[in-house]
């Protein structure tokens, strides 16, 4: 077998004794990809924390209820607010120090939040890490999956990129949760999985500053290009944009609706809370694991990454049909977990490629942050409407007529996202057919 690598160092090509070609990714491209994976995995960890430890970290606080929401909800706000902004800092400056700075940032904010300081400084905690979030760390992580391969190759990077966060995000929760059991599930123990994290955080930034590839510019682009206002304005006035982040926000709607399927299971189906358990780690990161990068293969294999973003939209759409038609109660629990597994695993192949389609936009790479940004503050807003919503119908209606109200909302975004991402791939084919006549 004969291997060459091309001249930007991009993928190495093999060649079998058949004679066929068979594309693969570099040593290089391989460890950027893994860093990339462990950044979005031990970033998250710290501001989310409450999610497995909500109890434990109240008391440690030393905050009542309110507060503590009050913290996440600062975090939340400041996430939305530097999406865009994080965007152009991501076409202006090379995406290694912008996450070294985000991930070094994120460890030393952690280390002062294990000591439990008082109410204002875990406000200011929340907020900083929300800014290290999204303005130096979202979009610049998205830019540099893009910048490590080529058009054809767009799918797998991005959804591997979605299974590893989610394979490394399990292994480090685990880790943390038998650490932290092995304390004595303590204060103490508490403060030793933030100190833990916050170092793992730091150590991470600096082998990304030390390995992660240059933001080389491919596939012909040979100068360096410098964002401009006119490129701003030429992104937002890109059709493709709009329909991509009407597909985002529409798949992470339907995926904030899934969520609501755990407690479906246990007061509607009368399945057991340990069972409904399994399922939920089963959805949130098994399924995560496994689907990101099966899209993305599918993607590239099909050529056309819109065309399985479609495939997906027309699965949810049929998962959701019939969950709506069966009966709601024990005697359908089989067919439940199996139309759960479909309809997870279409919405988590989505979310591993439906970035890449940026690419199938025709957006230039050098004001691909921008096009990210810009499309992360819209498509991820179902974080602020999407529970309050489902909360009000579970509230109007009694029993199952709740869960059914939420599996209606969840089909109208799918109907929405399925027009959408139908428009994207007429877009894209039109586009292949001026590129190749």
């Amino acid at each position: 077998m004969i291997k060459c690598i091309n001249s930007a160092g991009k993928e190495a090509i093999f060649y079998d004794q058949m004679g066929n070609v068979q594309k693969g990714f570099s040593v290089k491209v391989w460890i950027s990809l893994l860093l990339l994976c462990l950044t979005g995995a031990t970033i998250y960890y710290m501001p989310y924390l409450r999610w497995t430890y909500y109890d434990t970290l109240l008391e440690a606080s030393g905050l009542n209820n309110t507060q503590f929401g009050f913290t996440m909800s600062i975090f939340g706000v400041t996430s939305m607010i530097f999406y865009p902004f994080g965007g152009i800092l991501a076409d202006r400056f090379q995406a290694k120090y912008m996450l070294f700075i985000s991930m070094v940032g994120t460890g030393l904010l952690g280390y002062w939040y294990a000591s439990f300081p008082g109410y204002g400084a875990q406000v200011a905690i929340f907020a900083c890490w929300g800014v290290l979030i999204t303005l130096t760390f979202w979009s610049a992580m998205m830019k540099a999956t893009r910048q490590l391969g080529t058009s054809e190759q767009q799918g797998r990077l991005f959804g591997l990129l979605e299974g590893g966060r989610g394979l490394l995000t399990t292994i480090v929760g685990f880790i943390a949760l038998f650490a932290f059991s092995k304390m004595g599930e303590s204060l103490d123990g508490m403060k030793g999985i933030l100190r833990a994290e916050s170092t793992l955080c730091i150590i991470v930034g600096i082998l990304v500053l030390i390995f992660l590839k240059e933001n080389e510019e491919i596939e012909g682009e040979t100068e360096k290009k410098k964002l401009s206002l006119r490129d701003i304005g030429l992104v937002l006035k890109t059709p493709s944009l709009w329909l991509i982040t009407l597909v985002v926000i529409c798949c992470y709607s339907v995926y904030l609706g899934s969520t609501y399927l755990t407690p479906y299971f246990t007061n509607i189906i009368g399945a057991t809370a340990s069972f409904a358990g399994v399922l939920a780690i089963m959805r949130t990161y098994i399924l995560q694991f496994v689907c990101g990068p099966t899209g993305g293969i599918l993607a590239d294999k099909a050529k056309s990454i819109s065309k399985v973003v479609v495939g997906c939209y027309i699965l949810i759409l049929a998962s959701l049909v019939v969950i709506m038609v069966l009966p709601s109660d024990a005697s359908t629990m089989i067919p439940m977990v199996i139309l759960m597994i479909l309809l997870c695993a279409a919405i988590f192949a989505m979310r591993g490629i439906y970035f890449a389609t940026i690419d199938e936009a025709n957006i230039p790479r050098h004001v691909t942050g921008t096009a990210i940004g810009i499309v992360s503050l819209i498509g991820f807003t179902p974080d602020v409407f999407m529970s309050p919503i489902c909360g009000k119908l579970l509230d109007a209606y009694d029993g199952a007529a709740g869960y059914r109200a939420i599996f209606l909302l969840m089909m109208v975004f799918a109907v929405i996202g399925t027009f959408a991402a139908i428009i994207l791939l007429k877009i894209s084919r039109k586009k292949k057919e001026v590129e190749n006549p």
